[in-house]
């Protein structure tokens, strides 16, 4: 189980960080040619729409992998996700319009209506990738699904470089950029997908309807309350304050999400993994494996990212953006807190106890946006930065707590790296080296 881990974990780490690196650089051309006020608008405009998809999705995503495992014919489960990311667009696009055409100067102070109707555009299009991809990470097809994440992120790049930093567009544009880039790999999406379900078969399986909502209503919450938990803050700076500091913090949360690469990898990994796991001593050793492991490297990145966050910053985005230095800098003890978290949470779920979750992140979300409405009047963008640090910490804290009795581990060997994991580094450095001889005499041979 471990070597299949660490090949997938490897696959994953890779794509993520290939994802991450484009990221970065995207963020780096729109920030530049937008500025801080036009990147905040561009990050409120996008924060309406994550928003939207996030109350509509129902926990599809996470449930569509659960599923896989019963005993539904996969063309039929391909064709009932893409009916399901047709109605949920449907119902999500509804909703935006009635939240812009009633709401807009209340929630969105500062943003022209030109810009959320942009953001709208991008529903479908994400819908259907994000579900048609869960498919892909049911079956561990997991190659694939990193594969079409690279090619979304690289035409979106590609796009922004063209139509921002060679034809000087702006903010409109910049959204549909995004929107050409899921389409494009929404389609070869579809064909890998179609592929590996032998076809596809537009019916309705009420009985499939009733697993994927009795699953997905369990996980649903825990996606609200995580998304309220990443995105609340600035929500509330552009009601407290204005766009300008927003495109300041989004730009310092954009940059400390990048630590997440690790967690993220093997977080993706673990859900199919252990949801299919049958050994209970594997189920019991290895997400605390996992865990203090993801903690312990995320550390070392975080320090190095904390010595030198000003002069990356100053580097890549040019001193406009140094006000986003210190809410950077005190966001990534909150981001390691979270890294940590999200893998004990993904065991969680796979256990099939996603109200847990909900309980955890419900909980902390509330304290955040608590904390958010007293610091953010008073500290403005640093104590925003403060409040996502200190109410993630209290989510790992309690999370911690609870997997150990559920899993019979201590704090401390879920947390605290030991030497029989410096075994495991071992293992792995020579897999990447294996992998590495292999590919250099497959070149010579070519």
């Amino acid at each position: 189980m471990i070597g299949t881990f660490t090949k997938n974990t490897l696959i994953t780490f890779i794509s993520r960080g290939l994802i991450i690196i484009m990221g970065l650089i995207t963020s780096i051309i729109i920030a530049r040619v937008l500025g801080p006020k036009g990147l905040g608008i561009y990050s409120v405009a996008i924060l309406l729409y994550s928003l939207l998809i996030t109350f509509t999705n129902f926990g599809i995503e996470s449930a569509t992998v659960f599923c896989l495992k019963k005993n539904y014919p996969l063309k039929e489960i391909l064709g009932n996700t893409i009916i399901l990311s047709g109605l949920s667009s449907l119902f999500t696009i509804l909703i935006g319009l009635i939240v812009i055409f009633f709401f807009q100067e209340k929630f969105f102070p500062g943003i022209e209506k030109i810009y959320l109707f942009s953001a709208l555009s991008l529903i479908p299009f994400t819908f259907f990738f994000y579900f048609v991809s869960s498919f892909l990470l049911g079956l561990q097809q997991i190659k694939k699904y990193n594969l079409v994440s690279l090619i979304q992120t690289f035409f979106f790049l590609i796009l922004v470089a063209v139509l921002l930093f060679g034809l000087h567009f702006g903010i409109t544009i910049t959204i549909f950029a995004q929107v050409f880039s899921f389409l494009l790999a929404g389609i070869i999406l579809f064909l890998f997908a179609k592929k590996e379900a032998q076809g596809l078969s537009i019916k309705i399986n009420k009985q499939y309807f009733k697993d994927i909502f009795g699953y997905g209503f369990k996980v649903y919450l825990v996606n609200i309350f995580s998304f309220l938990h990443f995105r609340a803050d600035q929500f509330m700076i552009n009601i407290f304050m204005n766009p300008l500091a927003v495109g300041f913090y989004a730009l310092a949360v954009k940059f400390s999400e990048g630590i997440w690469l690790l967690s993220t990898s093997a977080a993706t990994v673990i859900f199919p993994k252990v949801t299919w796991e049958t050994n209970v001593k594997n189920l019991k050793e290895f997400t605390p494996l996992v865990c203090r492991n993801v903690l312990f490297v995320t550390l070392f990145i975080s320090i190095l990212l904390f010595l030198f966050g000003n002069w990356v910053i100053k580097l890549f985005y040019s001193d406009k953006f140094l006000e986003s230095v210190r809410p950077f800098q005190i966001l990534l003890i909150g981001t390691l807190a979270f890294s940590g978290w999200r893998i004990l949470a993904y065991d969680i779920y796979a256990r099939e106890k996603p109200m847990l979750n909900t309980w955890i992140t419900g909980f902390s979300t509330v304290l955040n946006i608590i904390l958010n409405i007293i610091y953010i009047p008073k500290f403005g963008i640093a104590g925003a930065a403060w409040t996502t640090t200190i109410s993630y910490s209290v989510m790992l804290i309690i999370t911690i707590f609870f997997y150990g009795k559920m899993s019979g581990n201590k704090a401390m060997d879920i947390i605290f790296i030991k030497k029989s994991d410096f075994i495991f580094y071992k293992k792995f450095i020579f897999y990447l080296k294996d992998i590495i001889r292999k590919a250099l005499i497959l070149r010579k041979s070519v």
